[in-house]
């Protein structure tokens, strides 16, 4: 027959490096877990074009002689694993000897390594063994990967820009750092440095090292036990909260892992403490017997299986929520306090709101004259004449308010509700949305610079983004921990400088590759949400009637930005059919 045959070991090799190596990243995740499970105590990371080039990593573990190194190239060989028992106890970070082997067969990957006095140099490239030779090393192990996916090169389409890549490397040396801080690490990038920790042992100075003093400064430790869990780290006061996930570290038996349901029970520990949709900073250590945990689930053991999960959870939860109610925690309150106040006749301005003032258009509207050109300029501009503005929302008289949020109007054919809030932030969307995108944006400095603080690995990920900032008017210099913004569009709210690059970071960061219109017209959505006149505020007839025919004016009257309905009508029939008028 001769159909079924073994694979030659080399094709095995590449089709396990699939699974293996994606990135760049993945490459130094495995060779820094060799080096920890060789009981280094210092590991140097080395790159040259973020990873494209060189990735060198050097320990002073116990080091390989020469069989062991020519025996680590062999597929499934590996110290770590001996009988079946093995497997339902793993302590170590890898063990299924698959690293070295899959590098190798994409790459030129070259060993050095002394276990005592004599040290050996072996070299493979593509796969296949080049030579063996006598080396000068002290004692640990030197592994140099070289002209890596050059032998794959369809591989290089998931490979992303230089600065994305190394974002992840660095993240990544950040996650070893906090789950094993008795190591010293220490990552270059053509020749400079980005990351150096002492191996001393103190967390909360590796949190500073990487989020900065002023989180540093607000962690708050906890630990607590029960029969199967030990757990214990620091987690942020709730003032200190971020706009996603990744501030939050889950390690078990040193093992940084991903999982939905602990980080689901760290917010629930913050209930009414945070806003929606914000996230605590936090490091959360669990020891637990190997024994009780599968880290054999996921191809590069991100995910792990628990025994008895929810005892950990409830245990997690409980321990957070005491930490967190136990200590008064206070907002601080800034200088001045910006309110957004009923302004539908001139766009985007947003006066301070003064102590007991009474909410009272008249104050806001500008002469009958300038009042009238507007009113003039918006018809121009929509193309919308006053009988074609009556075909989109017909006229009808204002009655009253409903529950301070629903505005009820009233004409021949029925009943009108109008969400006060969607209608104004339809009216503000469209506003934004067309400054926003106006030729010619004016732009503003910002007196000082706004100093914004991130982790080095996030400020390499916004640099490929720096044209997109520049396009809508945003100009940023980046610096080690920082960066600067000078100037910024003059639709930029005073006040709000901070939160709407906060959300225009967080989104390139979430989408990596979000084109300048749709970055627009989230932020567009955004403001009018922030900006609008809110449920639960009473307000006048006049206003009510303004609010009205600036909706006439809107491209899409109907919904609000998110989809929701803005009016709703009952019509004359039907309330009579309900009050038995009509049989």
């Amino acid at each position: 027959m001769g159909v079924i045959k073994r694979l030659d070991p080399i094709i095995a090799n590449k089709i396990a490096a699939g699974e293996v190596v994606e990135k760049m990243a993945n490459v130094v995740k495995e060779l820094v877990e060799n080096a920890i499970d060789a009981q280094a105590t210092s590991i140097d990371v080395e790159l040259k074009q973020s990873g494209l080039t060189l990735i060198k990593v050097v320990d002073n573990g116990i080091g390989m002689d020469e069989d062991d190194i020519i025996q680590a190239f062999e597929r499934h060989a590996t110290s770590k694993i001996e009988s079946i028992n093995d497997l339902f106890r793993i302590r170590s970070l890898g063990f299924r000897g698959e690293a070295i082997p899959s590098i190798a067969s994409i790459s030129k990957t070259t060993i050095t390594s002394n276990p005592n006095d004599h040290a050996k140099c072996v070299v493979f490239d593509n796969g296949k063994f080049i030579q063996m030779s006598d080396a000068s090393f002290n004692r640990g192990t030197k592994v140099e990967v070289e002209k890596i996916f050059h032998y794959t090169p369809a591989r290089f389409k998931y490979i992303k820009s230089e600065q994305y890549e190394l974002a992840m490397i660095q993240r990544l040396m950040y996650q070893f750092a906090l789950s094993y801080p008795k190591i010293s690490f220490h990552l270059t990038n053509d020749q400079k440095r980005l990351l150096s920790s002492n191996g001393k042992g103190n967390v909360t100075d590796i949190m500073g090292m990487i989020y900065g003093t002023n989180v540093a400064k607000a962690l708050i430790p906890f630990e607590a036990k029960n029969r199967d869990y030990q757990i214990h780290g620091w987690t942020s006061k709730p003032v200190i909260n971020r706009s996603n996930k990744n501030y939050i570290h889950i390690i078990v038996n040193h093992r940084v892992v991903q999982d939905p349901q602990i980080v689901h029970a760290i917010l629930d520990s913050y209930h009414q403490m945070i806003p929606k949709q914000r996230y605590p900073v936090a490091v959360l250590y669990i020891d637990v017997d190997p024994i009780l945990i599968d880290v054999n689930v996921h191809p590069r053991k991100q995910e792990i299986k628990f025994s008895e999960k929810r005892s950990l959870l409830v245990l997690i939860k409980e321990t957070l929520s005491k930490i967190l109610q136990d200590k008064p925690i206070f907002q601080e309150v800034k200088e001045t306090e910006i309110q957004t106040r009923l302004d539908f006749s001139k766009p985007f301005q947003i006066e301070q709101a003064k102590e007991n003032q009474s909410f009272s258009i008249e104050e806001k509207v500008e002469s009958n004259d300038q009042k009238h050109e507007f009113e003039q300029m918006s018809t121009r501009e929509n193309g919308n004449s006053r009988t074609e503005q009556e075909k989109v929302i017909p006229y009808m008289n204002y009655i009253g308010q409903y529950s301070g949020t629903y505005l009820l109007f009233q004409n021949e054919s029925g009943l009108f509700m109008v969400d006060q809030h969607a209608a104004a932030e339809r009216i503000r969307y469209e506003r934004y949305l067309g400054e926003m995108t106006r030729h010619n944006q004016a732009i503003q400095s910002t007196i000082f610079g706004l100093k914004m603080d991130y982790p080095q690995d996030v400020l390499m990920t916004l640099k490929d983004q720096k044209a997109v900032l520049e396009s809508i008017g945003v100009k940023v210099t980046f610096f080690d921990r920082y960066l600067l913004v000078k100037e910024v569009p003059h639709w930029f709210v005073k006040g709000y400088e901070d939160s709407y690059m906060e959300t225009i970071i967080d989104r390139l960061l979430e989408e990596k590759s979000l084109a300048k219109a749709d970055l627009i017209n989230e932020l567009a959505i955004l403001l009018a949400c922030k900006h609008s006149l809110k449920a639960n505020h009473y307000i006048t007839e006049k206003e009510a009637d303004h609010l009205l025919s600036d909706l006439r004016r809107c491209q899409q009257p109907y919904t609000c930005p998110h989809g929701r309905p803005i009016i709703v009508n009952i019509k004359h029939s039907q309330i009579e059919h309900w009050f038995n008028r009509v049989i």
